[in-house]
């Protein structure tokens, strides 16, 4: 084959790949080994809004300092002599997928860059959009599940007792306002309860109400949790997601168990109070949150402030309004009343027509209920479910569950000489006694006696040590 027909085809070919390079669809960059621009397709100008001649010729770096592109990957290229992909921003706002491939010549010699770039920034807003309808499908889903438990159990405050109503009307007359609220109560007195009734009574009742248990969530975990994160802002951060405090928008929001909160993560709750604003874990923008806050706990919040486990700051930036809920001992007028409640309820739930008699609900007023509501809910619950009898009398009671109500001596004791009777009431006061308190000296100190004879006594009744 002579010269000129070599020509022909190789300008043949070079026209073939001339036609394919302008007219690709995605931008085309090429550039010399060294950096230099050689040449670009008009898809490329289309895409970044740049000119041929303020290309051509020029050092890619040069390029960068001038701001019509961030990073290179052509650059990066020359240095690697492998492919690189990237994500640029042109000067334009356009986003990109830039692919830089390098060329070897039939000697494995390195002698050009060619890139490709294709615009992804409708891609990008269409993952944008996305994310942000999840994030708003999070919320939502938080508020129906809210309304959900709503419609499930409407609140009601069930009470007579003339401390509660007392604690009631500081609950309504407080819940017009936006100040915090710090309910303090032991376990099962219901603190939630009190905190939805203050939301419920509030102008935000339409708004949502998010309970956080911050005994619950693992302490690296919590702070996600409450302030949420970017994509990326950790190992596992796949995309980014709302906190707590978000998804509280124009509603409430219940810190429970606020005395169990690590003290480096309690700075951060008092600059919500006080700013209003949280930013996310890995974010830099503030963001702007119109939420109440309400801290509940069974701890002693004084006496974690004196061991430098809780702020002192952050405690009376809770306690503006304080609400102190009285344990069920002290609120015995209203022990009928949560009776008929839970008999009601767990009858309807399990198609059951249980009562108890006079007698098992005098047996209920006079037990001290150290787990308060809740312990005497899940025993109602427990007769209904468990039971095969319609009336629940006070022998069926103490023989249901003897280490609450042996002390009885009306019921307990049976007939017999006085010395078995008296003998049979003190192993059952020891026992209870070893139930209740946490070891010996307790015990003694509550029984008005001498700590050898309580040891003495349960030695003498067979009460194992295991108890307390």
């Amino acid at each position: 084959m002579d010269i000129k027909k070599e020509l022909e085809i190789i300008k043949e070919k070079y026209k073939v790949q001339k036609t394919i390079f302008d007219n690709a669809y995605d931008g085309m960059y090429i550039m010399d080994k060294d950096g230099y621009t050689e040449d670009i397709n008009d898809a490329y100008l289309q895409i970044t809004g740049l000119k041929k001649e303020n290309l051509v010729g020029f050092h890619m770096q040069e390029l960068i300092e001038k701001g019509y592109f961030n990073e290179s990957a052509g650059l990066k290229v020359c240095k690697t002599k492998k492919t690189v992909t990237i994500i640029d921003t042109f000067q334009n706002g356009k986003r990109c997928l830039v692919t830089a491939n390098p060329v070897f010549d039939d000697d494995e010699r390195f002698i050009r860059v060619v890139s490709t770039v294709r615009d992804m920034t409708e891609l990008m807003l269409l993952q944008q959009g996305i994310e942000e309808t999840q994030k708003l499908n999070e919320q939502y889903e938080e508020e129906i599940n809210y309304l959900r438990q709503q419609n499930m159990s409407r609140n009601r405050i069930i009470g007579k007792n003339s401390e509660f109503i007392k604690l009631l009307e500081l609950v309504h007359k407080g819940a017009g306002s936006d100040a915090t609220v710090l309910i303090t109560g032991e376990t099962g007195t219901g603190k939630e309860v009190i905190a939805k009734e203050v939301h419920n009574s509030s102008y935000r009742k339409s708004g949502p109400f998010i309970k956080v248990n911050c005994a619950a969530i693992p302490e690296n975990l919590l702070e996600s949790e409450l302030f949420g994160y970017e994509k990326g802002a950790f190992t596992g951060a796949q995309k980014s997601k709302l906190g707590k405090f978000e998804l509280a928008q124009k509603g409430t929001i219940l810190l429970d168990e606020i005395g169990e909160m690590p003290t480096q993560l309690q700075s951060k709750i008092l600059r919500v109070i006080q700013e209003r604003e949280i930013y996310h874990l890995g974010g830099t923008k503030p963001i702007n949150i119109d939420i109440r806050i309400i801290a509940s706990t069974n701890c002693n919040l004084i006496e974690l402030i004196k061991k430098g486990k809780f702020r002192e700051d952050l405690y009376y930036r809770l306690n503006v309004i304080p609400v102190s809920i009285p344990p069920l001992r002290d609120r015995r007028d209203d022990i009928v009343l949560f009776v008929d409640y839970f008999i009601k309820k767990y009858n309807k739930k399990y198609n059951r027509y249980c009562k108890l008699s006079r007698k098992a609900l005098r047996l209920l007023e006079k037990y001290d209920w150290p787990g308060n509501i809740r312990e005497l809910e899940n025993l109602i619950e427990r007769l209904i479910v468990t039971s095969d009898i319609t009336i629940i009398s006070a022998e069926y009671l103490i023989e249901f569950d003897e280490e609450k109500f042996c002390y009885d001596i009306n019921y307990s004791c049976g007939k017999g000489k006085l010395n078995e009777i008296v003998q049979n009431v003190e192993r059952q006061v020891i026992k209870k006694a070893s139930l209740k308190y946490k070891n010996t000296r307790e015990m003694a100190k509550a029984l008005g006696v001498s700590q050898p004879t309580v040891v003495r006594k349960m030695k003498k009744y067979g009460i194992s040590p295991k108890n307390i």
